[in-house]
């Protein structure tokens, strides 16, 4: 197959065309600025070099800012680059014949059921603007598939980790690097997490399966894990013990709240978990990794990479 990627030089954009190149697919980047396609996505329609042959898009571009800057309340502009660039991208997609389109979306979509695992048929009830302007994209997308003959797939991922990547699940591996106590062993919330080496899979698996198009699949590890048992996973991939403390959650809770970061404890410390038996019904996909395998490869890549800039 002839692919265009958007988000080609993301943390997983860079790591997928690999992989597909691998598999034998024509990868092309979809490369934005001088010389290549418009900065503002939502103009690609009048681009002039929409390379030929295209037989599916990836689209993983995104503005994706941290919580902590105040870009990630900016809903105008997220609405313009997540929203409006999308649609363009899909009806320029359609009109070029292009025959799969698979759009990343994100698991937090949902609202967390606790350890009730949440499905693709549940409320959807967006964590965050991100989240929010990513549900609209599914919508303007499905508006764009429906008057084409193009098939669209999207996928709803947890966070996703792995080398180079960020978020909560990068916070804990910060944390697991310093190898200082920590009070996880007795944490109760289970959480989703994905692995990248699971994400591109999946990734693939929406590309080349024929049952793949018109249909949305939350894409998860195997099982849900504790804090405590990712921070195990990593500092064995660091060659560490884990050296985690039996204490309580609720005084952890407590002086969260004396420090005014209930809310973020609250999103650290609470359960969210989806259930993957869609993707696997409908592709027979299976992450090729367990979590705690996941883990441990991304932290022995970490540490492999560090020693590589250290030499």
């Amino acid at each position: 197959m002839r692919i265009l990627v958007s988000g080609s030089s993301g943390f997983i954009g860079r790591r997928l065309i690999t992989l597909m190149r691998a598999h034998g697919h024509d990868v092309v980047p979809l490369i934005r600025g001088p010389n290549g396609a418009p900065t503002d996505l939502a103009a690609i329609g009048d681009w002039n070099d929409w390379p030929a042959g295209i037989d599916a898009v990836v689209h993983l571009g995104a503005l994706n800012p941290s919580r902590r800057e105040p870009a990630s309340r900016d809903s105008p502009a997220l609405h313009h680059v997540n929203v409006e660039g999308s649609r363009a991208l899909g009806e320029r997609a359609a009109t070029e014949g292009v025959g799969r389109f698979v759009f990343l979306s994100t698991a937090n979509v949902h609202r967390p059921k606790g350890k009730t695992p949440v499905r693709e048929t549940d409320e959807l009830d967006p964590q965050s603007a991100y989240a929010a302007s990513k549900l609209a994209a599914e919508t303007a997308l499905r508006e764009v598939a429906a008057g084409s003959s193009m098939d669209l797939c999207i996928l709803r991922p947890v966070p996703v980790y792995g080398p180079g990547g960020r978020g909560m699940v990068a916070r804990l591996v910060q944390l697991a690097r310093t190898g200082l106590p920590l009070p996880l062993a007795q944490t109760s919330a289970q959480r989703s997490v994905l692995a990248l080496d699971n994400c591109l899979d999946a990734i693939l698996a929406a590309l080349t399966h024929p049952r793949a198009g018109g249909e949305t699949f939350l894409v998860a590890d195997r099982e849900p894990l504790s804090l405590g048992a990712m921070i195990a996973a990593i500092r064995q991939g660091l060659g560490r013990p884990p050296r985690l403390l039996p204490l309580p959650e609720t005084p952890l809770r407590a002086v969260a709240g004396l420090f005014g970061r209930r809310k973020a404890f609250d999103r650290l410390f609470g359960s969210f978990v989806v259930d993957i038996g869609h993707i696997g019904a409908c592709l027979s996909w299976h992450p090729p990794l367990s979590s705690q395998e996941g883990f441990r490869r991304a932290a022995l890549r970490d540490r492999l990479a560090e020693n590589g800039r250290q030499a």
